[in-house]
């Protein structure tokens, strides 16, 4: 008798919640990535019209919405602002970012085709930024290495975040060709070096193939690694090692992005390092079969 009472009491329980109760989500029509709160119409047409052929969301300011914040005063207004710095796990990069926010109209609109027409079709959509925020100029000064304060800043063309990926329009389309194709690239090295995570790490067996056996093991050499395929880039870091898998193919993504084919081959000697040549064109052939345009 006490099992059936028992029964009879979740069975009662069960049906009042999925009758009564509301398990919808609260607020699941407000997007903070697409609110009104600090955009035209004009700005948000352009916004979503962008949002229509890419997916991405686009911005163009760090303050988001407001929201009410219930106090035992009362109720108040707090704007939300972007932190681009945010991470799910671990801690944020310890730097100062400045950023002048574009004013004109017709530069939000040629900022938006920027991204649309020079950024995104080089890339998967695998890579995309969840949100674009497009800016005027941005400058970055990261903890110094050496003291307590920060470095001189210094102007970059884009910052990736979690949430969004910062990228100065920059007047992109007042530049030569040369120009351009430099800057865009500028762009898409920075973002890949963030995203390239964003597919499963089996992808990349190909470009691991080369060093597996020498992963973890310190080497017996004192020139250089590249005589046996690991890249300088992380050599002098006290934390980060060069022979390390992770930093391995690290090294490798930023500097297939931040060198043309020409630099590249200048700055590495196919004679002297074929294994480096032979993993650096391992990588762009991962990437070329993921849907991303290296050159």
């Amino acid at each position: 008798m006490k099992h059936y009472i028992l029964f009879l009491l979740l069975a009662s329980a069960f049906w009042c919640c999925s009758n009564d109760e509301d398990v919808v989500p609260s607020n699941n029509d407000r997007n903070m990535f697409d609110m009104p709160d600090f955009s035209s119409e004009e700005e948000m047409k352009v916004r979503r019209d962008f949002y229509d052929a890419t997916s991405c969301y686009l911005i163009f300011n760090d303050s988001l919405y407001y929201r009410n914040i219930t106090t035992p005063s009362g109720s108040d207004p707090e704007c939300v602002i972007l932190d681009l710095k945010y991470q799910v796990t671990g801690t944020s990069e310890d730097a100062l970012l400045r950023y002048t926010y574009l004013k004109d109209m017709k530069d939000k609109e040629l900022a938006a085709k920027f991204a649309k027409e020079k950024i995104l079709p080089r890339l998967a959509p695998a890579f995309y930024p969840y949100t674009f925020f497009m800016v005027d100029q941005f400058y970055i000064s990261k903890a110094s290495a050496w003291s307590s304060g920060y470095d001189p800043e210094v102007e970059q063309s884009a910052y990736a975040g979690y949430n969004a990926s910062l990228v100065a329009y920059n007047h992109f389309y007042d530049m030569d060709e040369a120009a351009q194709y430099a800057y865009s690239r500028s762009v898409i090295a920075i973002l890949m070096t963030k995203n390239y995570t964003q597919v499963k790490d089996s992808e990349y067996n190909d470009f691991y193939q080369y060093s597996q056996e020498q992963y973890g093991i310190y080497p017996d050499y004192e020139d250089t690694p590249l005589e046996v395929g690991f890249l300088e880039t992380f050599r002098y870091d006290w934390v980060r090692s060069f022979y390390n898998k992770k930093y391995d193919l690290l090294a490798y993504v930023m500097e297939v992005f931040a060198l043309t084919k020409e630099e590249f081959d200048e700055k590495y000697d196919k004679e002297l390092y074929p294994l480096v040549h032979q993993k650096k064109e391992a990588l762009v052939k991962i990437f070329e079969r993921l849907g991303v345009k290296v050159y």
